[in-house]
């Protein structure tokens, strides 16, 4: 009984291991080993451009310095301990905001006096002109008593010695009445001065305070309360939120294609390289003799956030060349390279490398990897590879 059940476990294994050669020599006749079977091409429409040389402009990029022109560095025109500080570096300031005060005691005192002063005069003014006066009725009365003495003397109806007496005393009233009118002019400019001191006073009083010229930033605090202050002496600077300038030094070779009310682009790195359009404001008219360069001055539009110091790319459009370039779009990048999808003559994409230059606008230079007449696909996206077929939009 052993020995046939031995026998009828063998059977079946013989049975699989000729099937196995029969089903695997089935299969060999439709697929060889190491072989697929053709797919059908893949074809994705996109829009596809021609490469053309084109006139474009040589860029010379200077590198500069934002600078203020209008900046200010305000000091006190007289002495005194300062009192108060309103400002701090940063704080934006408008035209006649208080921004320092130094004590005013000795000035206010100095004031106070003037105008004692003044009224003293204006005292003295009043009573000139109060004598001036009487001596103008004196000389008035004097004059008609001469005259009617004068008709009466012709008749003989008064006595030479009554007659000389009226004259005397007209000729003094005459002299009382210029003296009178000498001492009300006298009087007039002594009130004129005092008026003129007052106005000095108050003026040295305002010269406690420190106003803001024009609406601006505070870049500098340069004193604190109870510091001394004297005249000259810098206690704050600012400068005006606009009217910013860049200046940069340009080779002597490139300075004839640069003049005033050029177009220039500005980028400035710190403002994460914002790209401002700036205009060329003056070109020095003498050169440096060490650097054989000259100075450019550019003026530039309000941007918000830019500072005085900030560093500045500044490109000089310093002539025109003949060169290719591509859409932006267009440019492939893998890590550290960069390239395009050429089409070739089956409309089939080749992924090209190529070598950039500078962007110019939405284009960038092509160096090396086209030539004029080269077509490319303009957007290339996820559906776009090596090997596929292009159909141009």
């Amino acid at each position: 009984m052993k020995r046939r059940k031995h026998r009828s476990q063998i059977l079946p294994a013989c049975f699989l291991l000729l099937a196995i050669p029969a089903f695997v020599a089935g299969c060999g006749d439709d697929i060889p080993p190491g072989s697929t079977p053709p797919g059908t091409a893949q074809i994705v429409k996109a829009a596809v451009i021609t490469i053309a040389a084109e006139t474009q402009p040589i860029i010379y990029e200077a590198t500069g310095t934002v600078v203020s022109p209008s900046a200010a560095t305000l000091s006190a025109k007289t002495m005194g301990a300062i009192t108060q500080i309103r400002v701090r570096e940063g704080d934006h300031v408008a035209a006649g905001d208080l921004l320092l005060s130094i004590d005013d005691r000795l000035s206010a005192a100095q004031v106070n006096q003037a105008k004692a002063g003044l009224a003293e005069a204006r005292q003295g003014m009043l009573s000139a002109e109060s004598g001036m006066e009487a001596a103008k009725a004196g000389l008035t009365l004097a004059e008609a008593t001469y005259q009617r003495f004068a008709f009466l003397k012709e008749s003989d109806a008064v006595s030479r010695q009554e007659f000389d007496e009226v004259e005397a005393k007209y000729q003094q009233a005459r002299a009382a009445f210029q003296q009178a009118e000498s001492m009300y002019e006298g009087a007039k400019k002594r009130v004129a001065q005092a008026e003129a001191a007052v106005a000095a006073a108050e003026t040295a009083r305002g010269d406690t305070i420190l106003t803001a010229p024009f609406d601006g930033i505070i870049t500098a605090r340069l004193a604190e309360p109870g510091d001394l202050a004297s005249p000259g002496a810098p206690l704050i600077r600012m400068e005006p939120l606009q009217g910013h300038e860049v200046r940069i030094m340009a080779p002597e070779t490139h300075i004839v294609h640069v003049t005033a009310g050029m177009p220039v682009s500005v980028t400035i790195p710190s403002l994460q390289n914002r790209l401002v359009q700036g205009t060329v404001l003056s070109v020095d008219p003498t050169a440096d003799a060490a650097s054989r360069s000259v100075q450019v001055k550019i003026r530039l539009p309000e941007t918000p956030g830019i500072r005085s110091g900030m560093f500045a790319r500044v490109g000089l459009s310093v002539g025109a060349k003949q060169a290719l370039a591509a859409p932006v779009s267009a440019i492939v990048r893998h890590g550290q390279l960069t390239g395009v999808f050429l089409m070739d003559e089956n409309h089939i994409a080749r992924f090209r490398l190529v070598r950039i230059g500078r962007a110019i606008g939405d284009q960038v230079e092509i160096l090396s990897g086209l030539k004029d007449g080269d077509q490319i696909v303009a957007r290339p996206d996820h559906t776009i590879a090596d090997g596929v077929t292009v159909e141009a939009l």
